[in-house]
């Protein structure tokens, strides 16, 4: 369950505004009355805190942030409350939230390219048993329908979490002030991509790399 924040409150405070290290999401992860996981992670490239609402969101952002053709993500994005409303009223369907407060997008992504994606990331299929959850999905799908943008579901029982912990456990070493070590100089440069490693090949097994890129991290005391 939600900690009501009001409406009100969030536009004054500018929610849903800005890119980057400026952007302000409509939702932040302690307004969250929930037994499930949120995360709060602090973007490598920006230094913002980045609120996300569920594990499949923090796995699916360090997927995504990984990138090269992506410049910017900006989690719990605001959707328009009189456009969704009009969508849904024109289906014959019950507005979200009784029709009061802005829906949300899990992620929204800018590319390289300037083109944008959206993304809804649920735990898994099972939760489209609930003729509801398909009805709000739907809503969102034809509001980024209508903006000429792409709008894609995504399940965490479909995402590699070996992959997403590859990337978090390297670029916490982005920021090469925090190099102390040979394996944090290796993380280091696997997350600037000065070295390049095969991401998606399970966990991947530092001690080994460190012996393989010996000459490359050289770590002077």
């Amino acid at each position: 369950m939600r900690r009501r924040i009001s409406r009100e409150t969030k536009l004054k405070e500018k929610r849903g505004k800005g890119t980057g290290a400026e952007y302000r999401p409509w939702i932040k992860a302690r307004e969250l009355n929930s037994t499930g996981v949120t995360h709060n992670i602090i973007d490598w490239k920006h230094g913002r805190t980045i609120e996300l609402l569920s594990q499949g969101e923090a796995w699916f952002y360090y997927m995504l942030r990984w990138r090269d053709d992506v410049i910017d993500i900006r989690e719990q994005y605001p959707l328009d409350l009189s456009e969704t409303n009009l969508i849904a009223e024109k289906a014959g369907l019950m507005k979200v939230d009784k029709g009061e407060d802005n829906m949300t997008t899990d992620l929204l992504v800018t590319l390289s390219d300037g083109s944008y994606m959206a993304y809804s990331i649920k735990d898994s299929r099972k939760i489209m048993e609930s003729p509801r959850t398909v009805e709000k999905l739907w809503i969102e799908k034809m509001y980024w329908n209508a903006h000429g943008i792409s709008w894609k579901q995504i399940y965490k029982t479909d995402l590699d979490r070996s992959y997403a912990d590859n990337i978090r456990l390297c670029t916490e070493y982005y920021d090469a002030s925090r190099v102390f070590d040979e394996v944090s100089k290796l993380k280091h440069l696997i997350a600037t991509k000065q070295i390049k490693v095969d991401m998606e090949c399970g966990m991947l097994d530092f001690s080994k790399l460190v012996r393989i890129y010996r000459k490359e991290i050289a770590w002077n005391k």
